[in-house]
């Protein structure tokens, strides 16, 4: 009964083994009908790829910061997205906060690109036409901002690079 049983589970396992079929040469020699051959050409390049940089820090008084994306390199359709999604106030609003004392003080900055002021979207690269690209942010006070207190005003800006379909 064992030898059975042994006999069936090693016809089961290898009747359920998978086996890769290729498909044959062709060969064409003087008696062939046809004399041409065909043969499937491919290039794998792998995952998609790209580097960004953010710079590490701005100061928020006209200065100027570069974030740049290079050897962009994505599946075709896909596009590389470079957005704002979030900063240091609860309401994600563009402010630096007091260093000294509460931090009660806040002060509203605005993003600009040229003459375009940004709310998220910082920059896209579409591979089908570069494979990198760049935008200068420069980082100003809004009008009527006046610091109550001497001293730093800091915040942060979350910047977030996604892969996405055109």
């Amino acid at each position: 009964m064992k030898k059975l049983i042994s006999i069936l589970c090693a016809a089961v396992l290898a009747l359920s083994m998978s086996v890769t079929a290729f498909a044959a040469d062709t060969t064409i020699d003087q008696d062939s009908a046809s004399k041409d051959g065909t043969m499937t050409v491919t290039y794998s390049n792998g995952d998609p790829t790209y580097t960004v940089t953010i710079p590490e820090s701005v100061t928020v008084d006209g200065s100027s910061v570069k974030v740049t994306a290079e050897d962009v390199v994505l599946a075709e359709g896909n596009e590389l997205n470079v957005t704002i999604t979030a900063t240091s106030e609860q309401d994600n609003s563009f402010k630096v906060r007091s260093n000294s004392g509460t931090g009660d003080d806040t002060l509203s900055y605005s993003v600009n690109s040229g003459s375009y002021i940004l709310n998220s979207e910082v920059l896209t690269v579409d591979p089908a036409s570069s494979s990198e690209g760049e935008v200068e942010l420069s980082y100003t006070l809004d009008d009527g901002q006046t610091p109550k207190f001497s001293g730093t005003y800091s915040g942060t800006m979350t910047f977030t690079v996604s892969v996405d379909a055109k």
